[in-house]
């Protein structure tokens, strides 16, 4: 049995994975810890490690533990920071490249190597209670990225484009994934001005790009950038310094000459976090602009050097689905392929896949469209169990054509329902087993969850879910989505139809639902057609802002009587809220 850890100190995860390459269980430990990120907290805790293993690999004798990051991760790392020579500037550049050397120090010091030698040490605790041996393995964190990526997609060849915050020695990596093995492409020597880490597209858009518009840096705030630029328009004198800080050379980002200096000159631009973030709106556009710049330039390269029609982005940059879904008519490419996980959390079943394949090099790994359902679980004896000893009287059990039907008629009045259903989904985006469903014809609906639901600002956007087989009657160019990994354009004749979905700049970030993957939201939705003629419904996380995706009962029940939700819906039991003690 194999264990993958993703230990890099936010967005921690486990995954147990089996001699095949099948992946049992994953999950990122802010859903246990219910705190976001779940920075620098161990995620291979033992009791709860022990019981996973006991459940789903019984007859186990062996572990192997599987680290996402390489051994030598201090020498390339340190010998990297120590390019940034602090002699070579002066004034505000040296303050700049100051901060950016102090950064990456503590990043590899007080983040990285602790999580590094952190992770392993719970499961070896649960192996000794199991009576199981043990040996540990350490991988490339790209490799890993690229692993669960390409063995988790319907290519059977593709380049594979890593892009991300920090990598052991640079931010970007480009493999070839062919007969079912990955080969890393070399990289140029790196001629920009700092060093290869700071030339990352991560940490531009995630602490460049967010304090420019007055959000919180390094804090997973990305999604507002994302969210406020629909709302703008192109501001040249910030593009122009964008450009001069951040740059493509020879298809990898580059830092060039002037490259500190403008980013310094940046600084009077930059909005207070106070301000009401609308005011940035302008900022935001042009930062999502020149990201789609960069990002089509480099895919550019990608396809010209590899000779791929398929293309697999991952890493964190992954998640920034506004130019995902402008890959096809951007670049040279035929088709794309997003993984549930594509951040650091899906590198915990990476490192499993890649000691799998170290062990048996010839075995063939096909987890084509990887199911994301891969987490927790909400038992019905749990369930039965609070229903027992809360004493509440508002719940029904219903057979499933029942509820679909119930559930689907009190959307259409325009109640909230929190939708709980099966196992947890692996990855930042709730899929239909976490989620807050609702309406989508009204404008209303969104102001509604926005404030009394999410607690989160009026801009947010929510997703679009709909039926697969009717999504080209709603989209333009329309693509699968399984992952919720990339936006695309209402046409414009059902755009005031959806109005609680269409973002804008007209679009949604939404979700292709079939029976195969989510049968209980593919019939709820098939109902609530029925009733309403419109396949599409709302889907945002189960969750209030600054909170992951609930994982528990306990969160789903909290989420359920904190928030004005109407209706809970844990497997065939149906909450409302009113009288509820017996």
């Amino acid at each position: 049995m194999y264990l993958g850890i993703s230990c890099t100190g936010h967005d921690n995860s486990i995954a147990l994975v089996n001699s095949d390459g099948k992946v049992l269980y994953a999950q990122a430990v802010e859903r246990d810890t219910q705190t976001k990120h779940g920075f620098s907290v161990c995620p291979d805790q033992p009791y709860k490690l022990a019981k996973l293993i006991k459940q789903y690999a019984p007859d186990a004798t062996h572990l192997t533990i599987c680290k996402s990051w390489p051994e030598d991760t201090p020498q390339k790392m340190g010998s990297e920071i120590n390019n940034i020579a602090m002699a070579d500037y002066d004034g505000i550049v040296r303050e700049v490249a100051g901060i950016f050397k102090g950064v990456q120090t503590h990043n590899m010091n007080d983040v990285f190597l602790p999580n590094i030698q952190m992770g392993g040490g719970g499961a070896k605790r649960a192996a000794m209670a199991l009576n199981l041996t043990t040996d540990t393995r350490q991988f490339d964190h790209h490799s890993s990225h690229a692993a669960f990526a390409c063995y988790s997609s319907p290519f059977d060849e593709a380049a594979c484009l890593v892009m991300d915050g920090y990598g052991e020695d640079s931010a970007q990596s480009i493999f070839i994934y062919k007969n079912n093995k990955l080969e890393k492409c070399p990289k140029p020597a790196y001629l920009g001005e700092l060093n290869q880490l700071s030339a990352s597209l991560g940490v531009y858009y995630g602490v460049t790009v967010c304090r420019l518009c007055g959000f919180a840096q390094d804090s997973g705030e990305e999604w507002k950038v994302m969210g406020l630029a629909p709302y703008g328009k192109l501001n040249e004198p910030v593009l122009a310094l964008l450009r001069k800080h951040i740059a493509v050379k020879d298809g990898y980002l580059s830092l060039p000459e002037g490259s500190t200096a403008a980013l310094a000159a940046l600084r009077p631009h930059t909005r207070p976090y106070a301000q009401f973030p609308k005011e940035a709106a302008d900022l935001a556009y042009t930062a999502q602009y020149h990201f789609n710049e960069l990002m089509t330039e480099i895919l550019t390269h990608v396809h010209d050097i590899t000779g791929m029609d398929n293309i697999v982005i991952t890493g964190g940059c992954a998640l920034n689905s506004s130019f995902n879904g402008r890959v096809i008519e951007k670049t040279p490419f035929k088709d794309i392929f997003v993984p549930c996980a594509p951040g650091d959390d899906g590198n915990s079943v990476g490192a499993a896949l890649l000691a799998v394949k170290q062990d048996y090099p010839e075995k063939v790994i096909q987890n084509h469209l990887q199911t994301p359902y891969l987490g927790d679980e909400i038992s019905e004896e749990e369930v039965e169990n609070f229903i027992e000893k809360s004493g509440m009287g508002n719940v029904h059990k219903y057979d499933w054509q029942d509820l679909y039907q119930n559930v689907a008629h009190m959307m259409a009045e325009g109640k909230v329902v929190a939708w709980v259903q099966g196992r947890a989904e692996f990855g930042p985006r709730a899929l239909g087993h976490r989620s807050i469903l609702a309406d989508s014809r009204s404008i209303e609906m969104k102001t509604k969850i926005n404030a009394a639901v999410k607690f989160r600002e009026p801009f947010r956007p929510f997703a679009p879910m709909v039926l697969a087989d009717k999504g080209d009657e709603y989209f333009e160019n329309y693509h699968d989505t399984p992952y919720m990994e990339k936006v695309a354009t209402f046409k414009p004749l059902i755009r005031e139809a959806v109005s609680a979905v269409c973002h804008a700049d007209n679009t949604g970030r939404l979700q292709s639902v079939t029976e195969e993957r989510n049968k209980h939201v593919y019939h709820l939705i098939e109902a609530f057609e029925n009733i309403t003629g419109v396949p599409v419904i709302i889907n945002t996380s189960l969750n209030v802002m600054g909170k992951p995706i609930v994982s528990s009962l306990n969160d789903a029940v909290m989420t359920f009587f904190t928030t004005d939700i109407e209706v809970l819906v844990i497997g065939q039991y149906v909450f409302t809220k009113g009288q509820t003690i017996r």
